[in-house]
């Protein structure tokens, strides 16, 4: 229905800009509870490698050895979506609801609990794409979903 709405509206024309924002939302639940790992009754990790046999010595911080080879670090967010397709973008978002925290216009940072709605809106308020994240999540890392889906449905 939103694509048929989209197509009728916007079939044909230029579009000069696509405005973006995420405006909060919200909710009276409460926030999903993260997992923490120094959780009481938990055993504190070794100290020492030679403690433990079989385990992969801990690594020495500071500038590596010659010849020494560190593991590089899983890819970050944004580094993973641009090889992904759209479907895969958007489960890799967070959804439920969680605390979140902007700065106001005059500098306060104003905190709440929902979720947020990041919008792609062309030229006449139309809106494009619209994607339902948790509240904790940064606008950058549901820019590159909302512009595969804003392209798809408008160029």
């Amino acid at each position: 229905m939103h694509a048929a709405l989209i197509e009728r509206a916007l079939g044909g024309r230029i579009i000069g800009a696509i405005a973006r924002d995420a405006p909060e939302i919200k909710a009276r639940e409460k926030p999903v509870e993260k997992g923490n790992n120094d959780k009481v009754g938990s055993s504190p990790p070794p100290t020492c490698a030679s403690s433990t046999v079989g385990a992969e010595p801990q690594r020495k911080r500071g500038r590596p050895r010659k010849g020494e080879e560190r593991p590089k670090p899983e890819p970050t967010r944004l580094e993973r979506q641009t090889m992904q397709n759209i479907a895969r973008l958007l489960a890799d978002l967070p959804t439920a609801c969680d605390v979140g925290a902007k700065k106001n216009s005059k500098g306060y940072k104003e905190t709440w609990i929902g979720y947020k709605l990041h919008i792609d809106v062309a030229s006449g308020q139309i809106p494009v794409a619209c994607v339902l994240t948790s509240a904790s999540v940064r606008d950058s890392q549901v820019a590159i979903p909302l512009m595969t889906m804003t392209s798809a449905r408008v160029f």
